[in-house]
Formats: C-alpha cells, sequence, structure tokens
C-alpha cells in the first residue's frame, strides 16, 4: 500500500469513529428521554388508576340504574291506581 492509501484509510477510521460517538451520544440522549417519558406516563398511569378506584364499576352501574328505574316506574304505576 502507498502512502496516499494509507493516509485515506486512516482519515476513514478517523470520520467513522467521529460518527460513532456522535451516534452514541445521540443514542444516549434519546434514551435519556425516553426514560423520562416512560416515568412520566407511569406517574399518570398511576394516578388515573387511583382515582378509578373509589368509582363504581359498570356492573353496579347498571344495576343501580335499573333499579332506579323500576322503582320510578312503579312508582308511577301506583300513584295513577289509586
Amino acid at each position: 500500500m502507498s502512502e496516499t492509501e494509507v493516509s485515506d484509510l486512516r482519515i476513514r477510521i478517523a470520520v467513522l469513529e467521529t460518527k460513532d460517538k456522535v451516534d452514541q451520544t445521540r443514542l444516549n440522549a434519546l434514551e435519556i428521554e425516553v426514560g423520562k417519558k416512560f416515568d412520566r406516563f407511569e406517574a399518570k398511569l398511576d394516578q388515573v388508576l387511583g382515582s378509578a378506584n373509589g368509582r363504581p364499576t359498570w356492573t353496579i352501574s347498571l344495576l343501580i340504574t335499573g333499579l332506579v328505574t323500576i322503582v320510578t316506574g312503579l312508582t308511577a304505576f301506583v300513584l295513577t291506581h289509586i
């Protein structure tokens, strides 16, 4: 190999090493950003689940709605047939 070829190869290696360092820096920054976003998402999810614990389930809601409907209908029936 000639001196210029060796010099060219060294330049290419230096360029690739620089690109690798830049990519590693970007990857580290992205990992930190994703970690922060995941932590915020986890906190919001915990907040939503915490507020949902005190609420009735759909079964209870439908049961209460059905009972109120029946009581209202029976009350109207009794009042109109007295």
